[in-house]
């Protein structure tokens, strides 16, 4: 039998409950540190990896920490006796969210709509807003998780005003990521913050209007794993940024009580956008439902999004389902 190998860092609820999963099930999993980890040195495994944590609060740095951290992936990756739950080559296609999109968008899975990407500066936003007659907008950096550097950005032309929502503020002369979400009306900061925003690789879609409900904007984060939906979560926010680590609200999507039709056009969804990614064996999939008609959109998809407190704190059965896989593989020639 090939040995279960779990990748990642010390003392994080992921490793911490898939580890204790693994106790509870009797199913004997060795732990590798991602940065200690000798690649190339491993037997014959079937392996997990998980994100590493960024102790780096510099928004500006994400880029040279993903760049070391997709080397570690390609050294995995080049590992040809080590059988993945989800393959590197595959985390990282997905983690390029420009790429994701558009390879969804080719292939007709609904997406939220992305209008523009190298784009510089807040006037070529602008300019570019003007242009698509779309005058609110959120701006991602194209590599990035956790909120880091997301903002949402509103335009009035006729009146010359603008508002802005993000994460990021200026302190010293640095990008840093706070994890609270800021409004901002004062033209001077915006364009600071929006230019330094943009001088990074990035990403602007439109901004939909969410569905509600008790008068809060919710969108949906789905754990979809062998095949079907594992486990989903609606994540509510008074404001446009829904990430539940800005003290976001976590629903039980009971709560909603979306009709039935509408719970299968999800299913349908990811089920499409997941036959695009055969060697993604679970990811996280971001799903907005538009106000009023309630039509399902993929916002994103994360290749290790599976780490859900509303799971780990209860049953634990996402990571428990992804050890009963990973045994079997293992016992597999």
């Amino acid at each position: 039998m090939k040995k279960i190998i779990l990748v990642g860092c010390e003392g994080t609820k992921r490793t911490d409950y898939f580890l204790k999963a693994a106790r509870e099930l009797e199913i004997p999993v060795s732990f590798e540190n991602i940065f200690q980890c000798v690649q190339e040195e491993l037997e014959e495994a079937v392996v997990k990896i998980d994100p590493f944590v960024y102790q780096e609060v510099q928004i500006e740095q994400m880029e040279a920490l993903l760049g070391q951290y997709t080397g570690l992936l390609n050294r995995f990756a080049a590992n040809k006796k080590l059988q993945f739950l989800n393959h590197p080559d595959a985390i990282q296609e997905v983690l390029h969210k420009v790429r994701c999109k558009e390879k969804l968008m080719e292939q007709g899975v609904p997406v939220t709509k992305m209008l523009g990407t190298h784009i510089n500066c807040l006037e070529e936003l602008k300019q570019l807003m003007l242009s698509k007659r779309e005058y609110a907008v959120f701006i991602k950096p194209v590599q990035s998780s956790g909120a880091a550097g997301i903002a949402a950005y509103r335009f009035y032309p006729e009146r010359n005003r603008e508002v802005l929502y993000t994460c990021g503020h200026l302190e010293q002369g640095q990008l840093i990521n706070t994890k609270k979400l800021y409004r901002i009306e004062d033209s001077v900061q915006i364009r600071s913050l929006l230019d330094r925003i943009l001088s990074m690789e990035s990403m602007v879609e439109r901004w939909y209007p969410k569905a509600d409900y008790q008068g809060k904007k919710y969108d949906l984060r789905v754990v979809w794993q062998f095949g079907k939906v594992d486990f989903v979560v609606a994540r509510q926010s008074k404001g446009p940024i829904t990430n539940l680590h800005l003290n976001n609200q976590a629903l039980p999507v009971e709560e909603l009580k979306l009709p039935a039709q509408k719970q299968e056009e999800i299913v349908t969804l990811c089920t499409n956008a997941m036959k695009l990614f055969p060697a993604l064996s679970y990811a996280g999939i971001d799903i907005m439902l538009e106000k009023n008609t309630l039509e399902p959109l993929i916002i994103e998809i994360n290749g290790q999004g599976d780490l859900l407190y509303q799971d780990i704190f209860q049953d634990n059965c996402i990571y428990k389902n992804q050890l009963l896989h990973m045994y079997q593989l293992a016992q597999q020639n």
